[in-house]
């Protein structure tokens, strides 16, 4: 008869479950360290986020304040540029207004502009300037005309004036100047004709008005024996 030893059989069963308690309690203590670690990387992308989220918004905020500011001073800006602009522009108006009271006839100076004026003989004239370099000099188109039905001899000077009102330049408006050739300064009837020449200055000064002088010439010359002869005499 076999005997069974039962001491070394219990405590072959108790080092059995000891190990696997063992192994549990490993395991169990694994399981828990990672979800230790999972914790504290949360908690650190959650930190990360609330950071980025405060740096940010302090950032925009920041950035919306200074916005805002320049937003303002901009305004300010503009406001007191338009009073500035509106405070110069009554200036301007009250010295055209003085100087041309003070020299009748005076018109501003416009560049590239068709400027028409009062006077019977001329119809028009625009004034250019060209640059050369640093050199500046200043053209003139004028057309005249003779609306009557007689000839006329027309003598026209331009004048310029400064910002004050002080002359500036002189050209007068000569026969050898007009777009098409001609040897006679006088207009027969209905004639229209331009002239195109450059305005001598006597300061160098910006122009910024212009007088016509126009006057008709009586003296007894080639054009008159013209009117009176007819086509007996070339012009």
């Amino acid at each position: 008869m076999q005997t069974v030893n039962t001491t070394s059989t219990g405590k072959v069963k108790s080092g059995n479950a000891t190990s696997r308690h063992s192994r549990s309690s490993r395991s169990s203590y694994r399981y828990e360290s990672r979800i230790r670690r999972y914790k504290y990387l949360l908690a650190s992308i959650s930190i990360l986020f609330l950071l980025t989220y405060l740096f940010t918004w302090f950032y925009v905020s920041r950035k919306s304040a200074e916005s805002e500011q320049a937003l303002i001073e901009l305004r300010l800006q503009e406001k007191t540029l338009n009073s500035i602009s509106s405070e110069l522009e009554t200036v301007r108006n009250e010295r055209d207004a003085l100087v041309q009271g003070r020299i009748p006839g005076l018109l501003p100076l416009k560049y590239d502009e068709m400027i028409t004026t009062d006077h019977q003989y001329i119809r028009n004239i625009i004034f250019t300037m060209v640059r050369d370099g640093q050199q500046e000099t200043y053209e003139y188109r004028l057309v005249m005309q003779n609306d009557t039905l007689s000839v006329i001899h027309p003598m026209v000077d331009i004048l310029l004036f400064n910002d004050i009102g002080i002359q500036i330049g002189l050209a007068r408006v000569q026969h050898k100047y007009a777009s098409t050739a001609t040897g006679r300064s006088s207009l027969d009837p209905r004639e229209v004709r331009s002239y195109t020449a450059t305005i001598d200055l006597i300061r160098d000064e910006d122009p910024h008005y212009f007088l016509l002088a126009v006057s008709e010439t009586r003296q007894v010359s080639a054009d008159k024996m013209r009117e009176q002869l007819g086509d007996v005499i070339s012009p």
